[in-house]
């Protein structure tokens, strides 16, 4: 097998331009994106006056969002992150550019929060913070340009509820009309109509089977229950969920499952990080399996 190994001459990366009317390529300058693990597909503006592409630095502690002008070639940067740790590019990454790269939609935790910015695309300042506060953004489900408006996932917004569970929100883009469309204490999936006025809110828990209901976008009313899981069977043969971990749950309750407890244990005191979509997937919605029978 024909691998690079160290000392050896690797291919890298770089953005090029021509000018095809006159035959000619135009050098970009790679002095703002050196050493790079990944640049991301060019992207042209409508008026293809300039090429977008975003800079991966190796070991991730840069990265970039690069404007190159398609005259000159002469690359800018219009968002950097340079956290003292590392950028989750694989996890926390958004970017969703309005009229043409004017405006900028753009994921960070600056604060230490995940959380959503607006940044002038011209300029690369930051015209204002989008979301705040003590909770986390986990993902933007759709923004609505005409509307100025977005539709994201967050978590550790409602005191009292496991602070990972995943709710849905709204909000305007100049932060205001902070508007959540989901409250039920659970773990939600919410899936959109294509035209936005409705949406699939599914939701469940450990020990809370799944509900799934059909909702109005602008007013969160409740159109119809579809489904709701009956267990009445599942309970009468023995079979009961696990009970909920940790202190404070509302719906209470202790963590008796042995060998999920010593795995809990053996984590959280330093052996090896917990794996965060285990705690999603498998600890924070309705799932049977490694479950155990009633006593």
């Amino acid at each position: 097998m024909q691998y690079a190994k160290p000392g050896d001459v690797l291919d890298v990366e770089m953005p090029v331009l021509f000018d095809v009317d006159r035959r000619t390529q135009i050098v970009v300058d790679s002095a703002l994106f050196p050493s790079a693990y990944d640049l991301t597909r060019l992207d042209w503006r409508n008026d293809s006056s300039a090429v977008t592409f975003e800079y991966n630095q190796r070991g991730h502690q840069v990265y970039r969002v690069i404007s190159v002008d398609a005259a000159t070639g002469v690359p800018r940067v219009v968002i950097s992150e340079e956290p003292e740790t590392f950028f989750c590019y694989s996890g926390k990454q958004f970017r969703h550019d309005l009229d043409d790269g004017k405006e900028i939609v753009w994921m960070s935790e600056h604060d230490g929060w995940n959380h959503l910015y607006l940044y002038d695309g011209v300029s690369g300042t930051v015209k204002r913070q989008i979301t705040s506060g003590a909770w986390a953004v986990r993902n933007v489900v759709q923004v609505k340009e005409k509307e100025r408006q977005i539709f994201f996932a967050a978590s550790g917004m409602y005191p009292g509820q496991d602070p990972y569970f995943v709710h849905y929100y709204r909000i305007n883009l100049d932060g205001t009309g902070l508007t959540p469309l989901t409250n039920a204490d659970a773990n939600h999936n919410v899936v959109f109509s294509a035209d936005a006025r409705f949406y699939v809110d599914t939701y469940s828990r450990i020990d809370l089977p799944p509900v799934s209901e059909l909702r109005h976008t602008s007013n969160l009313g409740l159109v119809e229950r579809l489904e709701r899981a009956e267990i009445d069977e599942l309970v009468g043969a023995g079979w009961r969920p696990p009970e909920i971990p940790g202190a404070g749950h509302s719906s209470g309750g202790a963590y008796a499952d042995h060998k999920r407890y010593d795995f809990f244990t053996r984590h959280l005191l330093g052996v090896s990080p917990p794996d965060w979509k285990l705690l999603e997937n498998d600890l924070k919605k309705w799932n049977t399996t490694g479950t155990r029978p009633a006593d």
